[in-house]
């Protein structure tokens, strides 16, 4: 952790970045730039660092729409950018406002909008301005809230989302730097006036740091507290993973085969851990359903026979594998699928949080597709035409899977591509293209695709051409 104080120059950037590596030649990394000091800090230190690796940078700018000067402050950001010879974009909030919760649906809002644009524009770096005083705050916060272990490692200097790495090299510097470093350099920042807002337990919690610090409740402290539940958790993960390479056995059309002898193995509290991972993943669910809902299905599952429907959680349905003796299986539950939804050529979709799906003409058409389940009247339907599907050998999947996998119509109705079933209305036509893989929010393997006793590789994707 930093114990420097002042400006931040090109070395101690240098530092702060080298634990984030690996970057490759000649990268190409984007930044989040609000307009305030601790962004405009990190996009101008890392401009020279980008550049001295001879690769770029492209500063994304979010206009959320929450304040009537948002909109001009996106444009001094702009302006800056161009001043400091930096790429910039500015990325619109549209869409309706929660009631409630505003801050974090906002920032939510600006994570999604930040990865659309790095996966538009094959950008896998993403830099967010994170530093140590906000981590502290979100320390206090979890803190506050009764998170357990995984809540108090706040955030992490690597995460990663579904197509980007989010990296936060300033979250060991203290806020007071990133300022020092725009007044060395005589540039002008922007202060948020919702930084001051008491409504927002963060700024009560800001308001409070002095005296906290008084007693003894340091910044540094609490950032302290979160790298070593880090350490924690990740020892945690290490255990997690090989219990879930040796219980897991995930299918590229998106369900799993696992044996409870070894995912339920004490201790108890590493079993629930592991049967969120998979739940989450099948699920394709943004984290794992809740603890004490968890702790009831571990129970369930230890004490009683399996019931003949199954047993429901977090969109998934679980039930005794008949071909494995004790072995399991865990679906994507019937209920709750994506309504259809028109899609264009060339379009790019995230569905259900599992398959990444997208697809081409070759002709020009304006008329779109419609994406959405099979269901069990396309299932008949492409299953009474095996000479479309899969080459023309038989399907070999249930219908409980089949039925929840994405599936292209024409605006009739009539099914014309299964990719992970490799059907095709036209077969040996290149007229359409589609291609679907599957991508969950959460994976269940740590170490990433082609992990496990028979885990997902990256060539398997669904493709029907």
């Amino acid at each position: 952790m930093s114990r420097e104080t002042g400006p931040l120059d090109a070395a101690a950037f240098a530092g702060l970045m080298a634990p984030l590596e690996p970057f490759g030649d000649r990268p190409h990394l984007a930044v989040g730039v609000s307009g305030g000091a601790d962004s405009l800090a990190l996009a101008l230190l890392a401009r020279d660092w980008v550049a001295g690796r001879g690769g770029r940078l492209t500063a994304l700018t979010v206009n959320h729409g929450l304040r009537p000067e948002a909109g001009d402050e996106a444009r001094a950001v702009a302006a800056w950018m161009e001043a400091a010879d930096i790429a910039h974009d500015i990325l619109t909030w549209t869409g309706p406002r929660p009631v409630a919760g505003i801050q974090a649906a906002a920032r939510e809002a600006r994570l999604s909008l930040l990865e659309d644009w790095c996966r538009r524009n094959g950008v896998v770096d993403l830099m967010l301005a994170h530093h140590l005083d906000d981590q502290a705050e979100t320390v206090l916060q979890r803190l506050g809230k009764g998170s357990g272990p995984d809540g108090l490692c706040g955030m992490a200097p690597v995460s990663y989302r579904r197509a980007v790495r989010v990296l936060r090299p300033l979250l060991s510097v203290p806020g007071d730097r990133t300022r020092a470093t725009l007044e060395t350099r005589g540039h002008p920042w922007i202060e948020d006036p919702s930084n001051d807002d008491a409504t927002y337990q963060r700024v009560r919690l800001r308001y409070l740091r002095p005296a906290l610090a008084d007693a003894g409740l340091t910044a540094s402290g609490l950032a302290l507290t979160a790298e070593r539940a880090a350490e924690a958790r990740s020892e945690r993960l290490a255990r997690l993973n090989t219990r879930l390479a040796a219980g897991v056995c995930l299918d590229p059309l998106g369900f799993a085969r696992v044996d409870l002898t070894v995912l339920l193995a004490p201790p108890d509290s590493e079993a629930r851990d592991a049967l969120g991972r998979v739940l989450a993943c099948v699920g394709g669910l943004a984290r794992p359903p809740r603890a004490d809902a968890l702790e009831r299905l571990r129970r369930h599952l230890m004490a009683r026979p399996a019931p003949s429907a199954g047993i429901t959680l977090g969109r998934c349905h679980l039930s005794p594998d008949r071909h494995v003796s004790k072995g399991w299986l865990v679906c994507r539950e019937v209920r709750h699928l994506p309504d259809p939804q028109p899609v264009f050529s060339g379009s790019a979709v995230i569905w259900d949080g599992r398959f990444d799906v997208s697809f081409m003409r070759e002709e020009t058409s304006d008329s779109p597709l419609v994406l959405g389940a099979l269901g069990p009247v396309g299932w008949r339907e492409v299953r009474g035409d095996p000479e479309r599907t899969n080459g023309g050998e038989p399907v070999a999947v249930s219908h409980t899977v089949a039925v929840t996998l994405p599936a292209l119509r024409t605006p009739s109705g009539t099914v014309c591509a299964v990719p992970q079933l490799r059907y095709c209305d036209r077969p040996g036509s290149a007229a359409l293209a589609v291609r679907s893989r599957f991508a969950p929010r959460v994976p269940v393997f740590g170490g990433g695709a082609g992990h496990g006793r028979c885990g997902l590789h990256a060539g398997a994707d669904g493709l029907c051409q």
